[in-house]
C-alpha cells in the first residue's frame, strides 16, 4: 500500500489546511495534520454518544461538540450535585466538583475552558447567588449575582456574559438580566418578558431567547441587540426546560431540543422564523446542550431523576473527514 507521501503530489493534493468551501467526493492530504482527508455529503439526523458518568437533570452545558463541558444537576438519588464532567466528542470523563453544590444554575455560558456557573438552587431548593468561574481544572468562587435565581439562561462568555429571567426564592419568575464583565455582576433594565427555564443562543449583545414558562408551554421568543430586547418569530411547539445551543450557536443559527411539555421536537432559527429539524431519540427535558445547529449536544436530563445519555446532532451538508485504516 502506497504511503501518504508516496502519493503527496501526484492524483491527491497536499494542503497545509482543509479546503474553505467543500465538495462531494473530494480527497486530498493535510500537511499540516499529516491526514488523509476526503469530503462527503450526510444527511442531517441525530445519534447516540456515549453516555455521562453521572446521571443527572437540570444540567448545565457549554461548548462545543467536541469540547462540551457538563455542569451540577439533580441526580438519581433526588440531590442536588457539584459534579462536572468533559467531553472530548468519544467520551467523558469527571473533573472537579463545584464550590456551591446546586442544580439549574446558568446554562450555555461559556466554553469547556472558560464557563460560569451562576445562581441555581441549593439542595434544600432554594436559588442562590453564587457564582463561579470554571477555567478548564478547577473552580474559583467570583462575585455574586444580584438577585438570586434558578432555572436562568446565559448568553456569552465568561469575560462578557449575561444571564436572563430565572426563578426568585418564591419560585416565581423574574423579569431581569444581569451582565457579568469577567469580575462582578451588573444589574440591567427589566425585560419585556417573565419567563424561568427558557432557552439562549449566542452572544451577550446578540441573541436569541425561547419558550420558558409560566405558562408551561409558552412559544415566545425575543432578540437581545446591544442592550434592547425586542419580540422575534415564536417557537412551533411551546415549551420550556430545553437542549440549546452552546459555544459557536448564533443569533442566527440556534437551536432548541426536547423540554416540557415532554417532546422529541428540535427547532433551528434562522434569525426571523423558527423550522422543524429532525428529532432527538428520546423525549427529555432539563437536560445540557453545547455546539451549534450543524453540530450540536445534548446531555442528560429527564424523564425520572436524570438519564446519563448523550445525543449528537449533524446537520445535513458537506463534511470533512479522516480517512484511517484499521
Amino acid at each position: 500500500m502506497s504511503t501518504f507521501r508516496q502519493i503527496r503530489g501526484t492524483t491527491v493534493k497536499s494542503l497545509t489546511s482543509d479546503p474553505s468551501i467543500l465538495q462531494n467526493n473530494q480527497v486530498w492530504y493535510n500537511s499540516t495534520t499529516g491526514t488523509l482527508k476526503v469530503s462527503q455529503d450526510q444527511v442531517a439526523a441525530w445519534a447516540s454518544g456515549n453516555n455521562m458518568t453521572s446521571a443527572r437533570s437540570y444540567v448545565a452545558g457549554g461548548g462545543t461538540q467536541d469540547a462540551a463541558l457538563g455542569v451540577a444537576g439533580y441526580n438519581t438519588g433526588s440531590n442536588a450535585t457539584g459534579k462536572t464532567e468533559e467531553y472530548n466528542g468519544t467520551s467523558w470523563s469527571e473533573q472537579d466538583d463545584l464550590g456551591t453544590t446546586r442544580y439549574s444554575t446558568s446554562r450555555g455560558l461559556g466554553t469547556q475552558t472558560a464557563f460560569i456557573a451562576a445562581g441555581g438552587n441549593n439542595p434544600s431548593a432554594t436559588p442562590v447567588t453564587n457564582s463561579e468561574l470554571y477555567n478548564g481544572s478547577g473552580w474559583t468562587a467570583t462575585n455574586a449575582l444580584n438577585t438570586a435565581r434558578s432555572y436562568l439562561a446565559g448568553f456569552g462568555t465568561s469575560g462578557a456574559g449575561l444571564v436572563v429571567g430565572g426563578a426568585n426564592p418564591r419560585s416565581s419568575a423574574v423579569n431581569n438580566s444581569e451582565s457579568f464583565d469577567g469580575t462582578n455582576w451588573s444589574a440591567n433594565p427589566t425585560t419585556p418578558f417573565t419567563l424561568k427555564s427558557g432557552a439562549s443562543s449566542g452572544p451577550a449583545t446578540a441573541g436569541v431567547f425561547a419558550g420558558g414558562t409560566p405558562p408551561a408551554s409558552t412559544t415566545t421568543s425575543f432578540e437581545i441587540n446591544s442592550t434592547t430586547w425586542s419580540a422575534s418569530g415564536a417557537l412551533s411547539v411551546g415549551r420550556n426546560a430545553m437542549g440549546f445551543g452552546g459555544q459557536g450557536a448564533t443569533q442566527t443559527a440556534g437551536w432548541v431540543a426536547g423540554g416540557t411539555p415532554s417532546t422529541t421536537a428540535t427547532e433551528h432559527y434562522n434569525g426571523t422564523s423558527w423550522s422543524s429539524a429532525p428529532v432527538i431519540a428520546s423525549a427529555r427535558a432539563g437536560m445540557g446542550g453545547a455546539g451549534t445547529q450543524f453540530a450540536g449536544l445534548i446531555f442528560g436530563g429527564s424523564p425520572d431523576a436524570g438519564t446519563a445519555a448523550t445525543e449528537e446532532f449533524s446537520g445535513a451538508g458537506t463534511v470533512a473527514k479522516t480517512v484511517t485504516v484499521s
